[in-house]
């Protein structure tokens, strides 16, 4: 069934045009948005993207043709009706074997062209080896086409990001508030998780854990929260698709002089990272900026792996500018762009400790999404 235009959400409709721009650029007859039905917060998803729907299931796929016409393959029959009640997309089908649904609706839809392969990432090379076979070698990688339209969430999407920054206020600050002397670690995520879910967040990719020296984040155990523990958050809510991440610290009872002295450089270093998410600016002098108030001080070798990795990075789901926030990344900040900077560290004398927001880059620097105050909280029991 062909999709009527009039019926198709405006955002969808603009998304529609550029994907007709770019298969007409790139001589391609369609475009197949891919998806293990998998989800991270540093990728777009292509179904997501291009169908609103989150995947479920082990292959979903979005078959778009040259002439703006959509189909859906689904593989789990009885997800239809929430398929169905959450897409724009009419032509719904279940695929019980994938590739022959896919050879068979090309060939439906006479396609004699080549088809773009977006979501050719994630896709099994099973998978994909098979779509060669079935449509005889006319396949094309094509991911660098979502790649170019999702840099951005568009100032549609700051409602949404704001809403998400209030609820990941929330998560910490059922940290503060559940916090206490003999509840496992993973209590308190849950507890953070509630907070959050019963704001209307969709997802979290959140970690809540308490140690006396973390060497990193991890996801919550069976530990038990001691007195003088380093609680570290790192909380990331969703609405709409669109992740906001807030990460702090808090101690268990007083914070020694050492830990204020060494959590000082973190909020330095915060300060540095922010002066640099200008637009114009490349993203890895943010990186740098936070090594070398690091180096400075110095912690020069805990800036690199296997203690510290990355400096930031992009939200994805919906849209991503860059993946990672590191010395080497090249790509030129701009003004509508979103992403996390987060000057966490490990430090030998404290253990793992975090710091870090997501800023939205306007004409005049970043803005800050959450309210939570950049600064060591502390916890009475």
């Amino acid at each position: 069934m062909a999709n009527n235009q009039s019926q198709i959400p405006a955002p969808m409709q603009a998304k529609l045009r550029s994907l007709q721009e770019a298969m007409k650029r790139d001589g391609l007859s369609a475009l197949l948005f891919y998806s293990t039905g998998q989800l991270s917060m540093l990728e777009v998803n292509p179904v997501l993207w291009i169908s609103g729907l989150l995947p479920m299931g082990p292959n979903t796929a979005v078959l778009v043709t040259e002439s703006g016409d959509a189909a859906m393959l689904i593989s789990l029959p009885w997800d239809q009706g929430r398929v169905r009640r959450q897409t724009w997309i009419h032509d719904v089908r279940v695929a019980e074997r994938f590739v022959d649904a896919v050879q068979a609706l090309v060939q439906q839809k006479g396609l004699k062209g080549k088809i773009g392969i977006i979501g050719w990432a994630f896709m099994p090379a099973a998978v994909y080896k098979a779509l060669e076979g079935a449509l005889e070698g006319r396949v094309e990688i094509a991911d660098s086409i979502l790649s170019a339209l999702t840099r951005f969430p568009g100032r549609a999407a700051l409602p949404a990001l704001q809403r998400a920054a209030e609820i990941a206020d929330i998560g910490f600050s059922a940290v503060l508030k559940k916090a206490r002397i003999g509840m496992p670690e993973h209590e308190l995520a849950a507890e953070v998780e509630y907070a959050m879910r019963s704001q209307g967040a969709e997802d979290n990719f959140g970690m809540v854990t308490a140690s006396d020296h973390s060497h990193c984040t991890h996801p919550p155990g069976d530990r038990k929260i001691q007195p003088g523990d380093t609680i570290i958050g790192e909380i990331t809510p969703a609405i709409d698709g669109h992740f906001v991440q807030l990460c702090r610290t808090a101690v268990m009872g007083a914070a020694s002089p050492l830990l204020r002295e060494k959590f000082a450089i973190l909020e330095q270093a915060m300060d540095k990272s922010l002066e640099q998410v200008r637009a114009g600016k490349k993203a890895g002098a943010i990186s740098q900026a936070i090594n070398q108030v690091f180096t400075a001080y110095g912690y020069e070798k805990y800036c690199r792996p296997p203690y510290m990795r990355v400096r930031g990075h992009g939200l994805g789901f919906l849209s991503i500018p860059f993946s990672e926030i590191v010395d080497e990344n090249e790509a030129v900040i701009e003004e509508g762009m979103c992403f996390v900077v987060h000057p966490n560290q490990y430090l030998p004398e404290t253990g793992y400790l975090m710091l870090g927001d997501t800023v939205w880059v306007e004409a005049n620097g970043p803005r800050r999404l959450t309210r939570t105050p950049m600064k060591l909280f502390t916890i009475e029991d």
